[in-house]
């Protein structure tokens, strides 16, 4: 009767529609054990020691890093400890943990390239995988950030806000000039700092940030804010593009942070075609400098024959704007928070800055100055160490050759495989990761302390340690912003700290303040804290 009742209404029969579905059922459970033979027996990294559920399936970086919000790097720590040097972090991918194989991966060996990067990495940060790939490759970008145009071109927009930024300072000192002694957070004038100059440096504007009662830190903070979207959006790229598409008033109950970015890079959107529409004028053809077109990177990248059209798209070019105005502000910023903590904290190591600084004039001295001082380095080096610049695991595939791995580095083989030397083969995604890197206690004995006096052994040590710092990374894609954060570093605490018109002295803070717990590709602080913060004697 069930089955009459089915014909009769132009249906399959009860019982054919209850074999689709099992059938169909049947399919997806063996394709998900066929998927899992395969990974856990048949991967070519199948022999690769880690977690089987990593091994699995995506969802454990998952967890770890969306659910438990950006701590994936340290449960992969716990990882090496277990499984030893080398381990598979997911179904694709391999990590190692070994300070010596580092130029290996990133800078290549010396009998050929260098593996290269991995082209999942820039969805991190919400932008199309191809951001500031061509524009780098073809050089384009290349001459604006070496150390002659960052000297000419940068340093004096760096001074003239830095003394901005002082004047503001010892406004706020104890008792003169109606000063309230008002409690300051670092990191709003610094992230105001780098964001003027990059931006200026960017499109000839300035969001004013450094002269802004508030600091204008609701710029800065956007970015910062729109990274914590990166390991969702890794996992799922079309939540971003889907969010885009909705009324504001939704993204902003949805997701806060993405509001903000969207909002940024609306902001972009209008600088760039700005200048999109500016006429172009060949400066040859005229000789009042008020008609050229301002020296900048984008009316470079717009001008640039060697750009083809389509990488000159407004889309294409906020892209790369948000990516170097990311790199030109949030690391360096970090940086700068962090070293001022750690010198605030030891009276000893700030009596010893100052005192090297003391014959320095430090408004006008050049980056090239500021970097033979020895102890000033030494503060540098140290406070690259501790804020580790990009702190996300940065990924690279051997293409055509396998890479070999042997343990070098005793404390990294933790008992665990024994020396062997391990064939990993091409097109297998690699990563290691800086805060580890930075954080080994065979390279850099008792790592949790920040200690410049590492950096002050004779040459050939300072040599040898110098190769285990990778703030920027190596090879032919390390940072292309490393002359212009080391130019705002070096003259930002120079004029700080080596200021006679004002003091600083922490205020509640400690170590916890300044110190990186989560990954959103950029280094993240403890979400409870109030920041570093400082009052001016």
């Amino acid at each position: 009767m069930e089955d009459y009742y089915y014909k009769s209404q132009g249906y399959a029969s009860h019982s054919v529609l209850k074999t689709m579905v099992w059938g169909g059922a049947g399919a997806i459970v063996a394709y998900g054990l066929g998927l899992a033979v395969y990974r856990l027996c048949l991967s070519p990294i199948a022999g690769f020691p880690g977690p089987k559920l990593a091994a699995l399936s995506l969802w454990y970086e998952f967890y770890y890093d969306v659910v438990c919000g950006g701590r994936c790097w340290a449960k992969i720590n716990e990882l090496h400890d277990r499984y030893g040097p080398v381990i598979r972090i997911n179904p694709y991918e391999l990590h190692v943990r070994d300070p010596d194989f580092y130029d290996t991966l990133y800078a290549g060996p010396s009998s050929g390239p260098a593996p290269r990067q991995m082209g999942l990495v820039p969805r991190r940060a919400s932008a199309p995988s191809r951001t500031t790939r061509t524009a780098c490759a073809g050089g384009a970008l290349n001459p604006f950030f070496t150390k002659q145009a960052i000297a000419h071109h940068v340093e004096p927009v760096i001074r003239q806000l830095l003394a901005q930024m002082c004047a503001r300072f010892e406004s706020m000192k104890q008792g003169m000039g109606g000063g309230s002694g008002e409690v300051l957070d670092v990191m709003r004038p610094y992230a105001a700092l780098t964001t003027d100059v990059i931006t200026r440096y960017a499109f000839d504007t300035s969001y004013g940030c450094v002269e802004d009662p508030g600091w204008r830190f609701e710029w800065p903070r956007a970015m910062v804010e729109g990274t914590k979207s990166c390991h969702a959006n890794k996992q799922f790229p079309w939540v971003v593009p889907l969010l885009r598409a909705v009324p504001e008033g939704v993204v902003g109950v949805v997701s806060p942070a993405v509001l903000q970015l969207i909002n940024f890079q609306k902001d972009l959107a209008r600088q760039i075609s700005a200048i999109m529409n500016e006429p172009r004028t060949d400066s040859k053809e005229t000789d009042s400098s008020s008609e050229r077109r301002p020296t900048t990177i984008f009316h470079e990248l717009i001008d640039s024959d060697a750009l083809p059209p389509e990488e000159k798209t407004l889309q294409r070019l906020v892209d790369e704007g948000q990516t170097l105005i990311a790199a030109g502000q949030e690391t360096t910023s970090f940086l700068l928070q962090t070293v001022t903590y750690h010198v605030l904290a030891s009276p000893a190591l700030y009596a010893r800055l100052r005192a090297e600084l003391q014959n320095i004039d430090v408004m006008n001295a050049s980056v090239a100055q500021l970097e033979r001082l020895p102890y000033l380095r030494a503060v540098v080096q140290e406070g690259h160490r501790f804020a580790h610049g990009v702190v996300g695991r940065l990924q690279r595939i051997s293409p055509d050759a396998p890479l070999h791995f042997h343990p070098i580095s005793k404390n990294n083989d933790g008992g665990k495989g024994g020396g062997r030397d391990w064939a990993i083969s091409p097109g297998t995604p690699v990563s290691m990761t800086s805060i580890l890197q930075h954080r080994d206690p065979v390279k850099f004995p008792n790592p949790d302390t920040f200690d410049p006096g590492r950096w002050l052994a004779t040459p050939e040590a300072v040599v040898a340690l110098d190769k285990y710092l990778v703030p920027f990374s190596k090879g032919t894609r390390s940072c292309l912003g490393m002359n212009l954060a080391t130019a705002e570093i070096y003259l930002t605490l120079a004029a700080v700290f080596g200021n006679d018109r004002f003091e600083m002295g922490l205020y509640e803070t400690s170590a916890r303040d300044a110190e990186v717990v989560h990954d959103y590709f950029i280094p993240h602080g403890h979400a409870d804290s109030k920041g570093v913060r400082v009052v001016f004697k």
